[in-house]
């Protein structure tokens, strides 16, 4: 095996182990599939309860701080619906 295939083997190993990411899978996955539809039906009630859910998740599994930005964690919706005004294209 060359050298940068076995740094890449054991970097990936490392992230699969250490990755809290599967602590909150799910309420991910219901999360981002309510943000489908968030530029025309707006921030309901429900996407606010899966968002919470998913916060919770993440604060249990210690990961994305940060949340607000771009990169530390979920999104609010309120955030996601301004920025699906701003530019239809991007989500």
């Amino acid at each position: 095996m060359r050298p940068r295939h076995a740094a890449l083997a054991a970097l990936a190993l490392v992230l699969v182990s250490a990755s809290p990411a599967r602590a909150y899978e799910a309420e991910a996955q219901a999360y981002v599939k309510a943000l489908e539809s968030i530029c025309t039906t707006g921030v309901t009630p429900e996407v606010k309860k899966l968002y919470e859910a998913y916060v919770k998740a993440v604060d249990l599994a210690e990961y994305g701080r940060g949340r607000g930005s771009n990169f530390g964690g979920p999104k609010d919706p309120e955030h996601a619906h301004h920025e699906c005004v701003q530019a239809p294209s991007f989500l």
